[in-house]
């Protein structure tokens, strides 16, 4: 009998290493098949395998799988076709998808057997209620209920409750129901067990419910109507298309009709969203729509949770909705029939650290290329990428261009800063025009939503006498002035001190805020609006999740009048209360040193402006910006999404950015600046002796300090002509060079596909 050997994925940074199968497991193990693997002197390892043969690997010596740990496999031969793809498109290895894509309980480590058995993950039980076996019709249920009610109410009601929540369609056939879903206490549904009414027993736990069936779904107007057919006919053409629908169009209920029909054939649906904090508007939306058939699927949860949904999605065999954040696009979602990608411009979908560096958008496009299921990304702003595609025929392309119901367009103001100041019309960081408009706002009742991109009070504080600012010591950047306990901060590492009263360089002057952040809006528009309730939305308040929900809770309900908020503010909301927007600096997202620096402000533009004006009554937004002439400010306020891109794919042929060429970027990283900057610019030399002119020098980033960790770059351009493959095949030859040199064996080198 020829020996069996095992290409076994560990969550490690490594490609899939071999491993004999010993007689006793091979008529047991398959692809896909979870297993204990020893890796070094005293260590076991959980693994997956991904390829079964007869070559014996080129090992001196070889070594055994040690047993199967589930007995169900761990990841399809889908989800091992994905992860391979994903390695070879993003230069990374199998090892880091799966450490990714599996939740921590499932990857069980060890130093010997026996402590690797008990921490093999097993589903707790829960407690389950179904109708007796003497109840075996609607006859014999109506007369055991009927002899309940005119004496015991109580245990009537729980009765009823009983049978509603294991759903008529199933009373008689083996539904039943969580005992946990039965509000009554334990003397009543006891009694009911003592009656011969109803039987307990115990099963696995299971977070999931039965195949998600619609409860409701809004009625589609004519043109939402024919955009759905439009979206079907296009699906069933092209694998993937783009739903470009303006804001407040009703995408989301487009997506519930689907997803409904769907789900009514046993297929599952996975949808997508950027981040799921900032969209619990949208989660209560789809709950409405699906009840308890919807899953929730994010990084937030605790890991049993994670676990005990990874392992039922992997054993159902279809007709599950799940929602949820980039991390989702991983999970084992059988007969999975359509991948919808909401707001799919999002920077949010494409993991930047640490590897595996994906996007989901992007494997979502994939998997329906090469898996089967169907992709729907949907925006009111498409990236440039995905318009490209649907221009050029590659996706489908479905246009939504009237708001849902009595929803109008806000008229859109741009006000020149400039001008305000010298008339003596600015006040608190706010024009005229603004002020104007949330006065009568505010005396017809509405809301206001004031954004601002940078949270704290100010961005800096400088000494008027000698320029001094304080600056990060770990970072080099300005420190943030958060007025709230007088402290400066550094947005990215952390760091914390308290603001000095006096400059520490020539002890005389006074340190000033310079800029102004949200914090510091909040405090002035509090004052200029003192009738007003003014809450914040920013970074600062998201990080507790109490505290957001709150916010937006407030807000939502009316009692919070004028919400000033950063970029979380723009995503995902529907405030049908809000009837003004005002965008207090629209410069700097211009500003931002990014081939992406207008499209992205046309995206925030056109999507902040569009919390106006929601409801059956016309909102107004007011852009204040010093560059009133920018095409990109002018086409935001017209919401002329064509003439931007239009403009932008021009721009981006002639200079080789995206979506004309493909770019990967290389970041070098060592605590020593020298050393790093010297390393960078050897690397950045062989890559182009290998791959030619596409490669640019190596270079700081904008931020090139972190946490005592000196930052370079090295970016290279793939022309349309060039075979990424090969390309790729030379960058991993090069770095591969690199880390083989004593001299730059410390330096970290990390490999970044399409970055954003």
């Amino acid at each position: 009998m020829e020996t069996l050997y095992a290409d076994v994925i560990l969550p490690l940074a490594l490609a899939p290493l071999s491993f004999e199968v010993g007689p006793e497991l091979s008529t047991t193990i398959v692809v896909g098949s979870g297993v204990s693997v020893p890796l070094g002197e005293n260590k076991l390892y959980t693994g997956i395998v991904c390829r079964l043969h007869h070559n014996r690997p080129p090992y001196k010596r070889i070594r055994t799988i040690t047993a199967i740990v589930r007995s169900e496999p761990l990841a399809s031969i889908g989800q091992i076709a994905l992860w391979e793809w994903m390695a070879r498109y993003y230069m990374c290895t199998e090892g880091e998808i799966m450490r990714a894509a599996l939740p921590s309980l499932l990857k069980p480590s060890a130093a010997n057997d026996e402590l690797f058995a008990e921490r093999v993950f097993t589903l707790g039980k829960e407690q389950m209620l179904r109708l007796s076996s003497k109840i075996e019709d609607e006859g014999s249920l109506h007369t055991a209920l009927e002899a309940l009610l005119p004496r015991r109410k109580a245990q009537y009601r729980t009765m009823i409750q009983i049978v509603e929540a294991i759903g008529t369609d199933r009373l008689f056939d083996g539904g039943a129901t969580p005992r946990s879903a039965v509000n009554a206490s334990s003397v009543l549904i006891n009694k009911l067990l003592e009656d011969g009414l109803i039987e307990r027993f115990e099963r696995e736990y299971s977070p999931l419910y039965d195949i998600a069936a619609l409860r409701r779904a809004a009625t589609l107007t004519p043109l939402q109507s024919e955009a759905l057919a439009k979206v079907r006919e296009s699906l069933s053409r092209n694998r993937t298309t783009l739903l470009h629908g303006i804001t407040a169009s009703g995408k989301t209920e487009l997506y519930i009709h689907l997803a409904a029909e769907i789900l009514s054939q046993g297929g599952s649906v996975l949808y997508l969203i950027p981040e799921l904090a900032i969209t619990e508007q949208l989660i209560e939306r789809l709950r409405s729509a699906f009840g308890n058939g919807l899953s929730i699927y994010h990084s937030k949860m605790t890991p049993r949770a994670r676990t005990e949904m990874y392992i039922k999605l992997s054993r159902s065999e279809g007709g599950e909705i799940v929602v949820g954040t980039r991390s989702a696009i991983l999970l084992p979602l059988n007969n999975l029939r359509l991948i919808i990608v909401d707001e799919e411009h999002d920077r949010s979908f494409k993991q930047e650290d640490p590897a595996p560096r994906f996007s989901a958008r992007d494997v979502a496009v994939w998997m329906a290329h090469n898996l089967g299921c169907a992709t729907l990304l949907g925006s009111a702003t498409p990236s440039l990428e995905s318009f490209y595609n649907a221009y050029t025929g590659r996706y489908g392309y479905v246009w939504l261009g009237e708001r849902y119901g009595e929803a109008r367009l806000p008229q859109v103001v741009i006000s020149d800063t400039i001008k305000s100041a010298k008339r003596g019309e600015r006040k608190g960081h706010i024009n005229k025009e603004l002020a104007d408009a949330i006065r009568t706002a505010l005396a017809d009742h509405r809301q206001v939503i004031l954004f601002q991109n940078r949270r704290g009070f100010a961005p800096y504080v400088e000494c008027p006498s000698c320029g001094w600012t304080p600056r990060c010591p770990h970072c080099g950047v300005t420190l943030t002035y958060y007025k709230k306990g007088n402290r400066l901060r550094c947005n990215l590492c952390g760091h914390a001190e308290d603001s000095p009263h006096r400059c520490p360089a020539c002890h005389e002057g006074e340190l000033l805020p310079q800029g102004f952040g949200t914090e510091k809006i909040e405090e002035s528009v509090a004052e200029l609006f003192p009738e007003a309730r003014v809450a914040r939305l920013d970074g600062d308040i998201a990080s507790s999740a109490t505290r957001l929900r709150a916010t937006i809770h407030q807000f939502e309900s009316g009692e919070t009048d004028i919400l000033v908020g950063t970029q979380m503010i723009t995503k995902g909301f529907d405030f049908s209360g809000v009837a003004v927007v005002g965008v207090l600096n629209a410069d700097n997202l211009l500003s931002r040193p990014d081939f992406r620096a207008e499209e992205r402000t046309f995206q925030t533009l056109v999507q902040i402006t569009g919390r106006a004006g929601r409801a059956d009554s016309n909102g107004v937004t007011v852009i204040q910006t010093s560059q009133p002439e920018s095409y990109t400010i002018i086409q935001a306020a017209k919401s002329d999404y064509l003439s931007m891109a239009k403009c932008q794919l021009r721009d981006r042929e002639a200079f080789g950015y995206p979506p004309f060429t493909r770019l990967i970027s290389l970041t070098l990283r060592d605590g020593s600046a020298e050393l790093v900057y010297r390393g960078a610019r050897e690397l950045a030399a062989r890559l182009r002796e290998l791959i030619g002119s596409g490669v640019t020098d190596a270079h700081a980033p904008a931020v090139s300090h972190v946490a005592d960790t000196y930052i370079m770059q090295i970016m290279v351009r793939i022309e349309r002509s060039d075979s990424p493959s090969d390309i790729k095949g030379l960058i991993r030859s090069a770095v591969g060079e690199f880390g083989r040199n004593k001299l730059y064996r410390r330096i970290s080198v990390t490999i970044n596909v399409d970055p954003q």
